[in-house]
Formats: structure tokens, C-alpha cells, sequence
């Protein structure tokens, strides 16, 4: 009863102490008149952020600078690209091959500037000077960080000595 109280007690601990893994990563693939594709964070942090207090028609822009992707065909970094909400431009790239590329759509992200959480899916997006594209948001699949390894075989090496070492019976026999 009390190995199994510890081994309880070490399976709760290892579930406890696991840390997250870190936020999903977004893949953004940009097809039609302009080709692109790059990654962001799921949960980014605009470099630029241009909120308006309270949100009201020209809605919210958030910037990024140095993305790195492939542009036009060609891989590099953007120097910036932006996301808005409302009257701004909805996806805009500057400094690609591409050149200063600027589209109006449906809203990409909701949230504040500060803090934009990212819609999964597909973005039909026109632009009067680049025609139409679109934008498909697709989530990549999270890596585990080396804790969460870790833990995870420490939990199997638990369970795997519990099993070898678990139920041990002594016959005696008198003779």
C-alpha cells in the first residue's frame, strides 16, 4: 500500500511540475495576385501597435518588422507587415519583392492592438492595386519543450519500475 501511495504521489508530481509547451505557431500562406508565406506566434507581440481606445471605425493596426518568409518567390524578410481592423488596410507587406502590397478584407484578429489573437481559416482579400488573393491561416502542430520530454520518460521509467518491481510475493517453505 505504500509503494503505492508513492508512486501516486511521484505520477501527481511529474503531472504538476510539467510545463507548458510554448504557444502554437501560425502559418500564413498568401495565394493569388501576391504570393507569401511566413510564420507568427499565435499569441504575438506587435512591434508596432496602434490601438484606438474605444475601438471605433478606424479600428485597430498592429505591425511586424523583420518577418522572415518566402515573398514573391523569394525567401528573405518583410521589413514589415501589418494586420487592421475597420477603415485600415486588413494585410499590408512593405519591403518584399512584392513591393508595398496593401489589401482590404475581412478582419484577420480580434482582441486590442496590444494582445491580437489570430482567426484560423481563409481570408478572401482585394486590393485596387494587386487584384485578389488569399490569405489562409493554418495552425502548426506545437513541439514539446525538453521539461515535457522529460518528464514524460521519468513518468514511464515510474511506471515501467512499478510494474518490474510492484508485486513481489515470498513463499516459505518449512521443511
Amino acid at each position: 500500500m505504500k509503494r503505492k501511495i508513492a508512486f501516486l504521489s511521484a505520477a501527481a508530481a511529474c503531472i504538476i511540475s510539467v510545463a507548458p509547451a510554448n504557444a502554437a505557431t501560425l502559418l500564413f500562406t498568401l495565394t493569388g495576385s501576391r504570393m507569401a508565406t511566413f510564420q507568427l506566434d499565435s499569441n504575438p507581440t506587435p512591434n508596432v501597435a496602434i490601438p484606438t481606445t474605444p475601438p471605433f471605425f478606424l479600428g485597430n493596426q498592429i505591425q511586424f518588422t523583420n518577418v522572415a518568409g518566402t515573398f514573391g518567390g523569394v525567401v528573405g524578410s518583410a521589413p514589415s507587415i501589418g494586420f487592421g481592423t475597420g477603415l485600415s488596410s486588413t494585410f499590408q507587406i512593405t519591403g518584399t519583392s512584392l513591393g508595398f502590397t496593401q489589401f482590404t478584407g475581412p478582419a484577420i484578429f480580434t482582441g486590442t492592438a496590444n494582445a491580437p489573437v489570430f482567426s484560423v481559416g481563409t481570408f478572401a482579400l482585394n486590393s485596387i492595386v494587386s487584384g485578389a488573393s488569399t490569405l489562409t491561416i493554418t495552425q502548426v502542430a506545437a513541439i514539446p519543450e525538453p521539461a515535457t520530454w522529460m518528464m514524460m520518460l521519468l513518468g514511464f521509467g515510474l511506471i515501467g519500475a512499478s510494474l518490474r518491481y510492484g508485486r513481489r510475493t515470498t513463499t516459505v517453505s518449512y521443511a
